[in-house]
């Protein structure tokens, strides 16, 4: 899917179109048809099978088979239809999300007021890791303003990244020609053949994909990515940190890049029921470091401390800090 937004429009009209690209899978996905689960059964929505969210989860999973807990991952499109399925089917109660979810909720909370109690009843169940934001361009494309008027994909229909890219472009003002929705296989290869000008891609560096599809005769690199810092923009700047990658983390990208990170959590919606969600959350607390022996390289960056510098209004209460 794809929508073009004339570059001289307001922003306004910018958020107006990235909400018909981004939140038309989130407001109407198509309802899979989940099996009913058994009673011991946890489901957790994840993401795509090649991306790090599925991954953890999987190791979350077979820890879980080693403690006769019964948990079921799914994979999906991403951040979107986390939310969706989480909020709409008591059947699954967690799923994996990026920290930044609550910042696009909010700038499209009052063009739907579906958006709107989906943003209020979400909860953290667990801090999980940083993320970093990658947005990867052709070496003629110097910054982020060169992005004003280029076709720029934002990442699969429905992801996490999707999110995070239309927050940032809305929050620095650029206005491409057209967005895209490429999953990163096809973004890399659209990027390749001059189909796209530009990507975006949020992972846990460093990350195997970027590793495999991009080569240095590619002639990628990564944009430079920061926010104004101004009293305005305090709510962003809690949400984003300041990040570099070293150089080399890649082989086709030799120079440190200073970019954001955004922090990914597993996530419930506000519920009396904690039958399914406080024994999950215990697992992870209570084996994290078998985690981090065993499972994914992304659990060595998970840190459970901000549990107690969390808004609590924002935290489960199947969860104690």
């Amino acid at each position: 899917m794809s929508k073009i937004l004339n570059k001289k429009k307001s922003l306004s009209n910018i958020v107006s179109g990235l909400l018909g690209i981004v939140t038309i899978p989130f407001i109407s996905l198509q309802i899979p048809a989940f099996a009913q689960p058994s009673p011991s059964e946890i489901k957790l929505v994840t993401g795509n099978e090649v991306g790090e969210y599925y991954s953890i989860a999987k190791d979350i999973e077979k820890l879980a088979r080693q403690n006769n807990l019964d948990i079921d991952v799914i994979p999906t499109r991403g951040g979107l239809q986390n939310i969706h399925d989480v909020f709409m089917y008591e059947s699954i109660p967690l799923g994996i999300i990026q920290g930044d979810v609550l910042a696009f909720l909010n700038i499209f909370a009052n063009y739907d007021e579906e958006i709107r109690v989906k943003a209020e009843s979400m909860r953290v169940v667990l801090p999980l890791y940083q993320e970093q934001i990658y947005v990867i361009a052709r070496k003629d494309i110097k910054s982020m303003q060169d992005l004003s008027g280029k076709i720029v994909s934002i990442g699969d229909e429905g992801s996490s990244t999707s999110m995070t890219a239309s927050t940032l472009l809305y929050q620095l003002g650029i206005n491409p020609k057209e967005l895209v929705t490429y999953d990163i296989k096809k973004g890399i290869d659209a990027l390749r053949n001059n189909k796209i000008d530009a990507l975006f891609y949020v992972v846990g560096s460093p990350a195997k994909v970027l590793q495999q599809q991009i080569v240095s005769e590619d002639n990628f690199h990564v944009l430079p990515l920061s926010l104004p810092t101004t009293t305005e923009d305090e709510f962003y700047t809690k949400l984003y940190s300041k990040v570099r990658i070293p150089a080399n983390t890649y082989s086709w990208q030799t120079e440190a890049i200073e970019t954001l990170a955004v922090q990914s959590f597993l996530f419930t919606v506000e519920n009396d029921d904690c039958s399914q969600v406080t024994p999950v959350a215990s697992l992870i607390k209570d084996n994290l470091s078998w985690l981090q022996k065993n499972g994914n390289p992304m659990w060595q960056k998970v840190d459970l401390k901000p549990l107690q510098t969390q808004d609590l209004s924002r935290m489960s209460k199947c969860v104690k800090p």
